[in-house]
């Protein structure tokens, strides 16, 4: 079978199933196997395939439509223009926690903070304390995570990046040395039970369930989070989460033992409330 049957037999097969996107969903399941840019495949259509290649990209073929998502066949997912590895290890870096970096690195600018001591609290796939680092390579970077496996999935990208992120092993601040950070950040599971209903089968069926669902009221992480925030957070500081669109009040209202902080709330590309910035006054 040449590449260019396989990759229409593949396409068919994921359109039919749903995916309206399954050319380009075929083209990136094929592409590790050969190692080999677009342009390649464009001008060695009639290449013949090996019978191995034809049975791994059979099989990833088949997880898509299972509903596995594409990030975790790939293995990789793009962040901040990183390739980072991705496994069901961590929650798969969205495009909205991207945008959660860009206003953090903006905050980071204007306050002059670029060399001090940033924090992460649940970092999943390392994605924003490693973004943060990349940016400013003077800044102290902190991240943890209650989940083993999580931490060794961002040792991982640690290493991919070439940075140095001290990682460690904590349920919240619980294990957070008590110092005091210039940059505060956390992209916490912030799902309400009641709402996961709403989560694609596809979110809930192959994604850390820890890492979405936040309880009745979808605050059971951010709530602690905020209430232990002023021990660690400098006067100076700045702090961002990401967070469910309805909660700005709520998080305002947690806010309030913050006596030195505005809280500024940015919305996402969709037009939603979803990032919470907490800006010396």
């Amino acid at each position: 079978m040449t590449i260019e049957q396989l990759l229409r037999e593949a396409t068919d097969k994921l359109k039919d199933n749903g995916y309206v996107h399954g050319e380009r969903e075929a083209m990136l399941m094929l592409q590790p196997l050969f190692d080999q840019d677009t342009a390649w495949f464009i001008t060695h259509g009639e290449n013949e395939v090996a019978d191995e290649t034809i049975e791994q990209f059979t099989e990833h073929v088949e997880q898509r439509i299972s509903g596995k998502p594409l990030a975790y066949i790939l293995g990789t997912q793009q962040f901040m223009g990183w390739q980072l590895a991705c496994d069901e290890r961590a929650l798969i870096p969205r495009p909205e926690t991207e945008q959660l970096v860009e206003q953090v690195v903006k905050q980071v600018r204007d306050f002059k903070l670029e060399s001090g001591k940033f924090l992460e609290i649940g970092t999943g796939t390392g994605a924003i304390s490693l973004s943060l680092k990349k940016y400013f390579p003077e800044a102290d970077v902190t991240a943890t995570d209650v989940s083993t496996e999580a931490l060794e999935l961002a040792e991982e990208n640690r290493a991919r990046l070439k940075v140095d992120v001290d990682f460690i092993e904590s349920d919240l601040f619980n294990s957070v040395p008590k110092e005091q950070y210039d940059l505060i950040v956390a992209n916490l599971p912030y799902v309400p039970t009641q709402k996961l209903e709403f989560v694609s089968e596809q979110i809930l069926d192959w994604e850390p369930m820890i890492a979405i669902e936040a309880g009745e009221d979808g605050l059971g992480y951010i709530r602690p989070f905020l209430n232990d925030l002023p021990k660690y957070l400098s006067s100076h500081g700045i702090a961002a989460i990401e967070m469910w669109h309805t909660h700005a009040d709520a998080v305002i209202a947690l806010a309030k033992n913050l006596p030195h902080h505005e809280v500024i709330i940015e919305k996402d590309l969709a037009g939603f409330d979803r990032f919470a910035l907490f800006l010396p006054i």
